[in-house]
């Protein structure tokens, strides 16, 4: 309602019978700050859709992360975690313990079979030299009989042995040899018998079977240290020094000491920028930006991984893309699974 002053008051707006009023202040810009408000709230909606629709229809941007191709070592065997030589961040080598575990159990059982092994030894009789000491007698007796028999055979031209005694010699030549083949025959006897018990017998099968489980038993000491399968860094431990584990539990993750790769996952309407050598906008977490290029053909088409999935999303299918950094990257943005945006 506007309000009107005549006479006096137009002269003197603020006196009433000579006493003073106090008017408040005008409240207009309060009306103005409400309208701005419920402006605000009427369009922010078609704001906020306008840039999704911007982000989703113009841009070409896609979900990525930073990888540098880890490999994560798991157990082999039950055991305990023995104290860890290495920690978060060491360089390794190829071949390098990383990782130690013991298996009381396991060392016991290996200690008791190699003392059995002690106990027992393959058989080694001393029949075989028994035998060839023999047959060797024999030949030289064979050797010096032959000698006098060939003087008898020249007395006999001559006529000086008579048949009689020529008949013994030859009784004597022949016993020898069949000594001699006789003796060579049991020899060859013996030794198959020898290579049957070495095979088949009792002894003989304790002892190998007692070195099969040794062989295993010392791979399954082997698998107790954990060795680094690649040059690179120790980028997570799983376990603890004491722990308890058992088969195939991740024990350490480790992955190659190089700049890291980005893997991008982007909507198979965008095909075209997959190809080798496009450019792209990588921006960090933090804000920053670096350039990329695809450096790999796309060969395959994934599901998004877990830590880039959202609630009550789908799983829809997208084009693996590998880009590489242009320019070296500081190494504390060397980290394995590090959320990224790309824009193509």
């Amino acid at each position: 309602m506007k309000v009107k002053f005549h006479l006096d008051k137009q002269q003197k707006p603020q006196s009433e019978n000579g006493m003073k009023v106090v008017y408040g202040q005008a409240k207009r810009g309060g009306y103005k700050l409400r309208w701005y408000l419920i402006l605000a709230l009427v369009i922010s909606p078609l704001i906020i859709m306008g840039y999704y629709l911007f982000r989703t229809q113009v841009l070409v941007i896609a979900p990525a992360i930073i990888t540098s191709y880890p490999v994560t070592i798991t157990s082999a065997e039950s055991s305990l975690v023995a104290p860890l030589p290495t920690v978060v961040g060491n360089k390794v080598t190829k071949g390098q313990a990383i990782i130690l575990l013991s298996d009381p159990a396991l060392d016991e059982e290996t200690r008791f079979i190699e003392q059995e092994l002690l106990k027992l030894s393959p058989p080694s009789p001393k029949i075989d030299k028994l035998y060839q000491a023999a047959i060797s007698q024999s030949e030289q007796n064979l050797q010096k009989f032959q000698q006098i028999q060939k003087k008898y055979d020249t007395f006999r031209a001559k006529g000086h042995v008579s048949e009689v005694d020529y008949a013994a010699i030859i009784n004597i030549s022949s016993s020898l040899n069949n000594q001699l083949h006789n003796q060579k025959l049991a020899y060859i006897e013996a030794q198959r018998h020898l290579k049957e018990m070495a095979l088949a017998g009792p002894v003989s099968q304790a002892y190998r079977a007692l070195m099969q489980e040794l062989v295993v038993k010392r791979a399954q000491q082997d698998n107790l240290t954990i060795r680094s399968p690649i040059n690179g860094r120790v980028i997570d431990i799983h376990v603890l020094e004491g722990e308890r584990i058992t088969a195939d539990t991740p024990l350490i993750t480790v992955s190659q000491n190089n700049t890291p790769e980005i893997i991008a996952f982007l909507n198979p309407k965008h095909l075209k920028y997959s190809d080798i050598d496009n450019k792209a906008k990588v921006t960090f977490p933090d804000g920053k930006t670096m350039s990329a290029t695809v450096n790999k053909p796309v060969e395959i088409v994934n599901k998004l991984p877990q830590e880039l999935q959202r609630p009550f999303e789908g799983q829809p299918a997208y084009l693996k893309v590998t880009l590489r950094f242009e320019g070296a990257l500081e190494q504390k943005y060397w980290i394995e699974g590090m959320e990224v945006e790309v824009q193509f």
